[in-house]
């Protein structure tokens, strides 16, 4: 394993806004919405959806939008292709750190 094995992993991961969202909506267990990601991420609204939207069009994440008691809610998952991109990317890391150490 070397620096180089860095170019398998998806580039959108290397940011760390992104990486935050994307083990966050792993981790959840279910959709996100749009409020409890801004709560949780500590964003402002304006960041948190040009991240979310990249993500989305990098097919990482899907969206779900909706009316609930007549309000728009959108929630946000992790897509399967998202998992499987976070573990190759996450496993990438830990192998390069290992042999730094």
């Amino acid at each position: 394993m070397s620096a180089n094995d860095l170019q398998n992993v998806h580039p959108l991961l290397a940011d760390r806004v992104r990486l935050m969202i994307m083990v966050h909506l792993s981790i959840a267990g279910g959709p996100v919405d749009f409020n409890s990601l801004l709560e949780a991420l500590d964003l402002s609204k304006g960041n948190l959806s040009t991240h979310l939207r990249k993500l989305e069009e990098a097919t990482l994440i899907s969206v779900n939008k909706e009316f609930v008691d007549r309000k728009p809610r959108t929630t946000y998952v992790c897509t399967a292709s998202g998992r499987q991109d976070l573990q190759i990317y996450l496993n990438t890391i830990e192998a390069l750190l290992k042999q730094v150490r």
